[in-house]
């Protein structure tokens, strides 16, 4: 059987490190662990990646292009509340859709154990928040918001909504949708920064 272009491989490999991040946690990434799911050999793994921190690694520059990707596309044009209405929207689904993202947002060993891990994530967080930003300067400038908004406190705030709406889906057994109940949040946002 011919062996499958590296690329390719390091997307399954990311994606095994994902699917067993969303049912066991961080904890349960082992190379055994991730080469089983991959259906290779732990060695096999090794080609393509230094170790388990190396494939971490990986996974989170991946995995937030991709959700960066998602949102810049959904944000689209129109007045700042409705790209970012569109953004919001489109987070979340992505959220639901990939659930190991969650849970390396919330582990404690990316927040605790892995200062490399810590970097990259906050290195791609304030990507997303710059991101955010930009949208509402924007729209301060074509006086589509409140003139003396604070887009970096609103940028931050938008971060909270999506950590609350994730953590009140989680605490309830993920419930329903993600987006069920973002809408009211959304709307106490808005009327906050317009």
């Amino acid at each position: 059987m011919a062996r499958k272009p590296t690329a390719e491989r390091q997307q399954e490999i990311e994606q095994a490190v994902l699917d067993i991040i969303a049912a066991e946690g961080i904890q349960g990434i082992t190379m055994a662990r991730i080469a089983a799911r991959v259906g290779v050999s732990e060695a096999a793994l090794y080609r393509h990646f230094r170790g388990k921190l190396d494939i971490m690694y990986a996974t989170i520059a991946a995995v937030f292009d991709q959700v960066m990707d998602t949102i810049v596309q959904a944000a689209g044009n129109g007045r700042a509340t409705v790209q970012l209405h569109r953004v919001f929207i489109a987070h979340l689904q992505f959220i639901e859709q990939h659930p190991g993202v969650a849970r390396i947002l919330f582990s404690d060993e990316i927040h605790f154990n892995a200062q490399e891990l810590r970097r990259e994530l906050d290195a791609r967080v304030e990507r997303l928040l710059k991101f955010i930003t930009d949208l509402l300067a924007s729209g301060l400038e074509r006086g589509e918001l409140s003139a003396d908004l604070d887009v970096d406190a609103a940028a931050a705030l938008y971060l909270g909504l999506i950590q609350t709406q994730l953590l009140l889906w989680s605490v309830s057994g993920k419930r329903g949708r993600l987006t069920a109940g973002g809408e009211r949040l959304w709307a106490l946002y808005i009327h906050a920064i317009t």
